[in-house]
């Protein structure tokens, strides 16, 4: 809840806060992000334990990774290297190739600043190939999206919405499209990495790899990123 109008004046300050009241992620038009209200809860149990108590099971974290490396470039951006160190080793602690994961949930305020940073850590991650499955030859292509645009920053909430976004789009089996502008952000180089934004509803299709000389479909793998201050 946000109860002090304090608040909006600091972000404001900052230049945080979106001066047409729009967040619009990985677009051309961000200006800054939108405060939203709100709270999420999620049931967490070891794997095992829910099959046994016949729980019914949204997704299977498989790794998970934390940065609080100093040297950012300003109070709305991370450090891209750190960002990326952090995401390398929630893949190691995975057990996956990266270029298996099809959709990442971003932070995405819809900063001019941030949503280009957040997007080099992304690429900086997964195109390392130390990560990558030697066995597997795989055409890497990975969308974005955020749910800020839709229900505002939730802040200290924010990551718990983002997790029970990508929980009811694995139900679903469908990718939500992501409110953004008519054209990206030009300081994001979408036509040089395997990254898109995620602009239409759409079945959430699970990758096809080829895995000696034959194919095979990969579950479907999302990335989570949130930040804090």
């Amino acid at each position: 809840l946000i109860l002090d109008p304090d608040r909006f004046v600091q972000l404001g300050r900052l230049g945080i806060l979106s001066a047409t009241g729009r967040c619009l992620a990985f677009g051309a038009d961000a200006d800054g992000t939108v405060l939203g209200e709100g709270a999420g809860a999620v049931v967490l149990r070891p794997l095992e334990e829910a099959l046994r108590r016949g729980d019914r099971i949204y997704g299977v974290i498989k790794g998970t990774g934390i940065s609080t490396r100093s040297g950012t470039v300003g109070f709305t951006a991370p450090n891209p290297q750190a960002q990326a160190d952090a995401i390398r080793r929630s893949v190691r602690s995975a057990g996956v190739d990266p270029r298996t994961i099809s959709y990442v949930e971003t932070h995405g305020t819809g900063t001019a600043l941030g949503d280009p940073i957040e997007v080099r850590g992304l690429t900086l991650a997964y195109g390392n190939p130390d990560l990558w499955d030697a066995q597997l030859q795989v055409e890497h292509r990975c969308t974005l999206g955020s749910i800020k645009p839709n229900i505002g920053h939730l802040e200290a909430g924010a990551g718990i919405l983002g997790l029970i976004k990508v929980l009811l789009q694995l139900q679903r089996g469908l990718l939500l499209p992501s409110v953004t502008s008519d054209q990206p952000n030009p300081q994001i180089p979408f036509d040089q990495i395997p990254f898109a934004v995620q602009r239409t509803l759409a079945p959430w299709q699970r990758p096809v790899v080829t895995k000696d000389g034959a194919a095979v479909e990969v579950p479907r793998r999302a990335g989570l990123s949130s930040f804090g201050v």
